[in-house]
């Protein structure tokens, strides 16, 4: 094992991958390539593939090493020949469907080559727009570069922004966007063997002149790329005269009419409350079968501004303690400290609880880890953890659910319901012990007036009332704890806020790269790309 791994770390190693790339403007291309890199005995040359030439040709082939001697480029390229025999000398294998681009490796030690070639035609002239897909770096190069960096410039003074240069990358784990008016690209891990550097960049008309014009648009070259990846490539990035007119519309309407519309809506919202609330009497029993996402949608839905989903957390957890998937115990920490929190249980026919609920207790579970204990600090980092990003996002699309007063135009006395019950809650200290007949739903109430946000007022009148009931009801009793509750409530709440904006953010960088402003780039997708192919580096 000693030896294999001393022989793993002894083999040719490929540190960094700097590649210039200056358009002409016509459309051709002089790439500059930096390796630096490890060389020990094994093989006999570097290469490069370039194949999918789609009309390019590759020319101007020069090679030059750390010492800044230039190699004999010798043209023709034998790669049979003996290390010895290649040293100092560059070529060029013709494929059938492309080039090699080769020279030898010579001495081992720290090694710095520096290869520069010409691609004609590189940049490709369409009815929309000018530009190009281009594979930069091919999949399956050997050694894996450890860093990868690209940058694209113009060889005169032209300048690249967001306004008039659309960018994309694909195929790498890394960055794409504009540093100093130009295009820049840069590998943010160590390849993997699947790894590429494709960047597809579209140009305004009039930046450059193509000797190359292609029938169709570049937006089916776009299409194309995008297929596989995680751009969005259900949008039209083409300003069109109906375009304008919206925006002439939608102008004119935030200049003229904004009041006139939040007026009209308040009043909207007005005359449904008040058919709601009119001759409203008390309601004792659970309204909308007991499903709080939903009670909270009609909550939402008849305010007249500021959607609420902290309550609606807060009365899932009460939920949830009711039904036996948590409680509230005192447990020892690590520093012998006595403590309450969370422990959370399994829970049986889980699946069949509204799909809100089976969320939280997932969260929960997973957070509390293997000891079944909850800690607000275990809560708080994992709910922050990138790699449980996918169950958050679900979670966080799920607490955010909508819905419109329209929506509840044949369901008023559901409505009617919810708003009787809490009207019974606003007023539960009016009844008398000796006619309280609804014991057993008292727990469902604590929920509801969570839900409602009055549950420490309905809380203090049920214990004036029956105080007996809390001393009997352990379960009762922990859904009351104003130790305990207010810590996860903070917690989740905060976790839950700095969820959302984290995706609503990704939402709109997503939005963003997809228009071609940079970003993030896209493992998958780039098809129909140019050069690259697969393979290179030492053979």
């Amino acid at each position: 094992m000693l030896l294999a791994s001393t022989v793993a770390s002894a083999r040719p190693q490929l540190h960094d991958l700097s590649i210039r790339v200056v358009l002409s403007k016509n459309g051709d291309a002089r790439i500059i390539e930096t390796r630096q890199m490890s060389i020990d005995s094994e093989g006999t040359e570097c290469y490069i593939p370039i194949g999918n030439l789609n009309g390019s040709e590759v020319c101007d082939l020069t090679v030059t090493d750390e010492s800044e001697q230039s190699f004999t480029n010798i043209g023709s390229w034998d790669i049979n020949e003996s290390r010895s025999w290649k040293a100092g000398k560059c070529g060029i294998v013709n494929k059938h469907n492309g080039y090699e681009l080769c020279w030898g490796l010579g001495d081992s030690g720290e090694r710095t080559y520096v290869t520069s070639y010409t691609v004609t035609n590189l940049v490709k002239g369409y009815e929309d727009a000018d530009g190009f897909n281009y594979m930069f770096v091919a999949q399956g190069i050997s050694p894996l570069p450890d860093h990868v960096k690209l940058t694209i410039e113009p060889e005169d003074t032209l300048q690249f922004t967001a306004e008039n240069t659309g960018i994309w990358g694909f195929r790498y784990n890394g960055e794409v966007g504009f540093i100093n008016y130009q295009i820049t690209a840069e590998s943010s891990e160590p390849f993997e063997n699947r790894s590429a550097m494709i960047i597809m960049a579209k140009f305004n008309k009039g930046m450059f002149e193509p000797a190359d014009v292609r029938e169709g648009t570049f937006e089916q070259v776009k299409n194309l790329a995008f297929e596989g990846s995680d751009y969005n490539s259900s949008g039209n990035d083409e300003w069109t005269w109906e375009d304008t007119l919206i925006l002439i519309a939608l102008v004119i309407g935030f200049i003229f009419f904004p009041l006139l519309l939040i007026l009209g809506y308040f009043i909207y919202v007005w005359r449904a409350r008040r058919k709601v609330k009119k001759d409203l009497l008390w309601y004792r029993d659970i309204p909308f079968g007991g499903d709080l996402q939903e009670a909270n949608k009609a909550i939402n839905a008849y305010k007249y501004m500021g959607a609420d989903y902290n309550n609606l957390l807060s009365a899932c957890i009460l939920k949830l303690i009711d039904m036996g998937g948590i409680s509230i115990e005192k447990t020892t920490n690590a520093k012998g400290k006595t403590t309450s929190n969370f422990v959370i249980h399994e829970m049986e026919n889980i699946d069949k609880q509204p799909v809100l609920l089976r969320q939280v207790h997932n969260i929960f579970k997973k957070a509390a880890g293997e000891d079944t204990i909850l800690e607000p600090k275990e809560l708080k980092s994992w709910m922050k953890d990138t790699y449980n990003q996918g169950t958050t996002d679900s979670f966080i699309q799920i607490l955010h659910a909508k819905t419109a007063i329209s929506n509840y135009k044949n369901r008023l006395d559901d409505v009617r319901q919810l708003f009787g019950l809490k009207k019974f809650l606003q007023e539960f200290s009016l009844l008398d012990e000796r006619h309280v007949q609804e014991v057993s739903l008292w727990k469902d109430y604590m929920i509801f007036a969570t839900l409602f946000g009055i549950a420490d007022q309905v809380i203090k009148d049920m214990k004036k009332i029956n105080p007996e009931y809390f001393n009997m009801d352990q379960v009762a009793n922990q859904m009351a704890d104003d130790r305990t509750l207010p810590t996860i409530y903070s917690t989740m709440h905060s976790s839950t806020t700095r969820a959302a904006m984290s995706k609503a953010q990704r939402e709109a960088e997503r939005e963003a790269r997809s228009s071609g402003h940079g970003g993030h780039a896209s493992w998958g997708g780039g098809g129909g790309f140019s050069g690259g192919g697969f393979g290179g580096g030492v053979r």
